[in-house]
């Protein structure tokens, strides 16, 4: 088995499996955090209405 070649791909298959750990619980900490905040958080929604805004374009 060429040694090169092997040392390449487990070096991969590690940055592959730290790099999906790593998000994993980056995600299940935001999950977290915003479950903690929404359970806490018993505001209302606001409501925001804009204006009606009129366009006018000179067309040639």
């Amino acid at each position: 088995m060429n040694t090169n070649r092997t040392t390449r791909l487990t070096g991969f298959l590690i940055a592959v499996l730290m790099t999906a750990a790593i998000n994993g619980a980056m995600l299940l900490k935001f999950d977290a955090v915003a479950h903690e905040g929404n359970a806490s958080n018993a505001q209302a929604p606001t409501v925001v209405t804009l204006g009606t805004a009129s366009i006018v374009v000179h067309r040639s």
